[in-house]
């Protein structure tokens, strides 16, 4: 027969996860929206990084997946496997969003490379040469 084990998790440390999380929300929330940051007695620049706000928000939004993953959901005292394959899953959905985020932002860069001509000193471009007087 197989054993299972079963691990008792104290209330400490679910309160400290969750505490944990309620904090990482709070500065989701401020990364989100530094409009909201004079409110709370701080500068508006404090957690503006500009395009990098997004960027934070996914690592805030990871460490508290992660938080949840390992501590009410187990995987911190359950079989090692099963954390490989949720962090294989991570990275790989990690790489995608990376992947679509690199395909987004240099889009502009085809769109001017395909609005200009291949070769504007081509002869036919020329605008002295004359065409033939039947059309042909």
């Amino acid at each position: 027969m197989s054993q299972n084990k079963h691990h008792i998790i104290s209330l400490k440390t679910y309160i400290i996860v969750f505490s944990a999380l309620l904090f990482c929300t709070f500065l989701t929330i401020l990364t989100a929206r530094p409009d909201l940051i004079p409110f709370i007695g701080l500068e508006r620049t404090f957690f503006d990084f500009g395009s990098f706000n997004i960027v934070l928000a996914l690592f805030i939004a990871s460490f508290k997946s992660s938080l949840v993953l390992l501590f009410f959901m187990h995987l911190y005292y359950d079989n090692k496997i099963n954390l490989a394959l949720i962090l294989g899953s991570v990275v790989f959905l990690a790489l995608f969003i990376a992947l679509t985020m690199i395909d987004v932002t240099r889009r502009q860069d085809i769109y001017d490379i395909k609005g200009k001509l291949v070769n504007p000193h081509a002869p036919i471009y020329d605008k002295s040469s004359s065409t033939p007087a039947n059309g042909h």
